[in-house]
């Protein structure tokens, strides 16, 4: 089966966690017999290191909006106000007509069977009545918020055709020439009415994403919610009996406020307080250096410096044997969207997960019996967890083979390319192409 797959930042060069589980797909799919090629958006300055060799044709020419340029500055200006949006609109219009072109050069010599769908959030809304136009199934990858962004936000192309009103009546009187111009110049692929591809199946990683889509007045007809897999083999599992001490709380992910470190410098206080000796593991690159100050001033004041330890980004591999190490991951995130595969990771290695529940983490916690769920910054339950974990060996080892047990008969890998896998050959239907444009 021939596979288009359309998707910003994509690997190797992107490492993100969307991007990757993206990959991860395409990856097995491509194992598995099909067909794939990756459309995706033009590279950054990036490391060599970071393009290893793909097994599918990937072609980075898609454009994707970068804020910060002079065009960009200035719209933030009154007095070069008109001018910048005139400049950003007419750059929206050039480099999506250049998009649409070629995905339509793409789409007619791969004669793809299937388009799939992934992170198109920064792309051009404008190419989605663009995309409505073909006869193909349609699978859209949701990963928190694409197809409410997309209901939401058609761009600025789109508010001026649908709702753009000037308070000169010139303006006004010449906005049907300049929409027909467009269509004519770009021989009818910049389209002037806002449409969805019919045969669109979304994908949403979690309950909460659906109902949020759904509430946008998103079309969710057979949509379906697959929780992502991870890699069994590579994430394997190390059985527990106890804590050690001191306890290693790791917690991986970008140093932002929204993933919460500083809850989890504050739960190594009380721990501390409570006379229980524990150490605090953080690992991923600072992206708020004013929130990386926030907690090192926390642990200052304390003097924690000796009991927290902060180390870059590393690889899957090097991240297993974290986990091994680690005896429990604390999971404090506040984002409300997506779906992290970071408790996932952890229960397939043994590591006690306890999480405010938020990320999707609170659709695969069972509290208590594969880990533990716990209102945001409650610290007292946390310690109590904490002792009851010291005072209970068998309850770790309980909850870290409960955890393992589930991980390997819902969450793997291999369970989730075959759902994926399954929805795509059942989306094809007929192997008629037609364009409408």
């Amino acid at each position: 089966m021939n596979i288009l797959m359309i998707t910003s930042h994509y690997p190797p060069y992107h490492f993100g966690g969307y991007e990757i589980r993206c990959k991860n797909i395409m990856d097995a799919l491509a194992e598995r017999g099909h067909t794939i090629i990756v459309l995706t958006s033009k590279k950054d300055t990036v490391s060599p290191s970071q393009h290893p060799e793909s097994k599918y044709p990937i072609f980075r020419q898609l454009h994707v909006h970068r804020a910060g340029s002079l065009i960009d500055r200035m719209t933030l200006q009154r007095w070069s106000y008109p001018l910048g949006i005139l400049l950003v609109f007419m750059r929206e219009l050039w480099f999506s007509w250049r998009d649409v072109i070629f995905l339509e050069e793409q789409i007619e010599q791969f004669q793809p069977d299937v388009i799939y769908l992934g992170q198109i959030m920064p792309f051009s809304k404008i190419i989605i009545p663009f995309l409505a136009g073909f006869d193909l199934p349609f699978i859209l990858d949701d990963g928190g918020y694409t197809a409410a962004d997309a209901f939401e936000n058609k761009g600025i192309w789109f508010k001026y055709v649908e709702g753009y009103a000037s308070k000169y009546s010139f303006v006004n009187s010449i906005k049907p020439l300049v929409i027909n111009l467009i269509g004519f110049v770009s021989g009818r692929r910049i389209k002037s009415k806002w449409a969805w591809p019919e045969k669109m199946q979304i994908l949403f990683k979690r309950e909460y994403n659906l109902k949020m889509a759904k509430e946008k007045g998103v079309s969710v007809e057979g949509a379906k919610v697959i929780h992502s897999g991870v890699n069994t083999d590579l994430f394997n599992f190390q059985s527990r009996h106890k804590l050690h001490s001191p306890i290693l709380i790791i917690l991986p992910g970008r140093i932002e406020p929204l993933k919460g470190q500083i809850d989890a410098a504050r739960l190594l206080i009380r721990l501390l307080e409570k006379e229980i000796d524990a150490q605090l593991l953080l690992v991923g690159e600072t992206r708020v250096e004013s929130y990386y100050y926030e907690i090192e001033k926390e642990i200052s004041t304390r003097r924690l410096e000796n009991c927290i330890t902060h180390t870059p980004m590393v690889t899957h591999e090097k991240l297993v044997e974290l986990y091994h190490q680690a005896d429990i991951c604390f999971f404090p995130t506040y984002h409300k969207f997506g779906f992290s595969r970071t408790p996932l990771e952890a229960m397939a290695c043994g590591c006690i997960v306890i999480s405010y529940g938020n990320e999707g983490s609170g659709e695969v916690i069972r509290n208590q019996q594969n880990g533990f769920l716990v209102p945001s910054a409650d610290y007292s339950t946390m310690v109590d967890i904490v002792k009851g974990l010291i005072s209970s060996p068998e309850l770790v080892c309980d909850i870290t083979k409960e955890a393992r047990r589930e991980i390997e008969e819902k969450y793997s890998m291999k369970r989730y390319i075959d759902r994926i896998e399954e929805i795509i050959q059942n989306s094809v239907v007929t192997p008629k192409r037609t364009v409408s444009i």
